[in-house]
């Protein structure tokens, strides 16, 4: 033993009336008896094997060795050994275990992520493909595998901005941009693609990893939005209008606060069309819940003097302004002046369907009227209208007669 290994184990330099088991814990002079021994008298030969050796305070001290045996007679007659002290290099292993477990870690990850992720070499040779990216583009993971990353997903229009920020990511900025990526199949996806790059322990970029999220359903829904907007504003505008309209047409024949409780009751009116709308698809009114609300602003459209009665129908949103201002109109004139301006008085509203009339559609209304003693009087209101039945709307309109 020279003067080193001794100051490894706390000895005194001239110790030499130790034999090798005295310089063993007990389970390692088991296992050197029951493996290392017998090895020997094979091989005669150890080659770094380790061994814990026990210190002069009790404590174990790691090394690995490479041994050699003198064998006479079939016997270990000398061994020889070069000890190396085993902290540098458990520290290496420990670190190496690690990595090894944060890449099994990464591994998991980049499997089991909902992102599509794909990473390449410096190359743009495709070393990484999950699941996700399968199921986003179609291609599994064994087809593209060291092939070229360009050689799909890009389409003509994207690939000088895909060569734009690869190089920004190479750089070492994360790029992240919303962009269009090639189906298998050859339709075009909408995603968030971001893209960053990969550094060895040397700081030198070794490859790119890309991720790819799905954006497709928040751009129609950001569409339908933009849409909805425009309608929104567009129906907005035609409402003005209307309103514009009734408050000349009723400044015409009222003023003071007759003016105020008509223009007032007319907007209500208004109002009462445009939740007919609303409570339908927007485009559609149902003609019984139209009549229901126009006649509720003046009476009860429970009263049993009240009767209507007719098909389910829808009207198209014009034609549902007109009637139910028409509507109102009559029911405000059988209020003050008709049938329900006296105690017995009935008013009954019934419509029927029929095929075939010539029609104005400009403004969604047919008009067959008779000449009296006081001028032209409307026998009944022809309205183009469809079934309650979605699928009907584009078959040819019936007619509905109002009387």
């Amino acid at each position: 033993m020279n003067a080193r290994m001794a100051g490894w184990l706390g000895l005194a330099d001239d110790t030499c009336d130790l034999n090798l088991h005295d310089l063993l814990p007990r389970p390692v002079r088991i296992y050197y008896e029951t493996h290392l021994r017998p090895l020997l008298l094979v091989e005669g030969a150890l080659d770094e094997v380790s061994v814990d050796f026990l210190r002069g305070d009790g404590t174990r001290f790691g090394t690995y060795m490479n041994a050699s045996a003198d064998i006479i007679d079939g016997q270990v007659e000398r061994i020889r050994m070069a000890v190396f002290r085993h902290d540098a290099r458990k520290s290496f292993e420990e670190e190496l275990i690690a990595r090894r477990r944060e890449s099994d870690v990464f591994k998991v990850l980049v499997a089991s992520s909902p992102q599509a992720v794909i990473s390449v070499d410096d190359g743009m040779i495709v070393r990484t493909w999950n699941t996700a990216a399968t199921n986003l583009f179609g291609y599994a993971a064994d087809t593209l595998i060291g092939e070229p990353v360009g050689s799909v997903l890009l389409s003509t229009d994207t690939r000088g901005t895909f060569a734009t920020s690869l190089a920004r990511a190479m750089t070492g900025e994360v790029v992240r941009e919303e962009t269009v990526r090639i189906h298998r199949d050859g339709h075009p996806i909408a995603v968030e693609a971001s893209m960053a790059a990969v550094h060895d322990e040397l700081g030198q970029v070794f490859g790119v990893v890309m991720t790819y999220t799905n954006i497709s359903q928040r751009k129609t829904a950001e569409a339908e939005a933009r849409n909805l907007l425009l309608e929104l504003n567009h129906r907005a505008k035609n409402v003005l209008s209307i309103v514009q309209v009734i408050a000349r047409q009723t400044g015409r024949l009222h003023d003071g606060p007759d003016f105020h409780a008509m223009l007032s009751q007319r907007l209500a009116s208004l109002i009462s069309n445009q939740e007919s709308l609303v409570h339908k698809d927007g485009r559609n009114a149902d003609l019984a819940q139209l009549v229901r609300a126009q006649f509720s602003h003046l009476v009860d459209p429970l009263a049993p003097t009240l009767t209507f009665n007719g098909p389910d129908l829808l009207l198209s949103r014009e034609a549902s302004q007109a009637i139910g201002m028409a509507i109102f109109e009559l029911v405000t004139n059988a209020v003050k002046y008709g049938a329900l301006s006296q105690p017995a008085g009935r008013v009954s509203l019934l419509w029927t369907v029929s095929d075939g009339l010539e029609s104005d559609t400009r403004h969604g209304l047919a008009g067959r009227g008779r000449t009296g003693r006081h001028g032209a009087q409307t026998s009944g209101l022809w309205i183009p209208s469809h079934g309650a039945d979605p699928r009907e709307r584009n078959r040819r309109p019936n007619y509905t007669r109002v009387r």
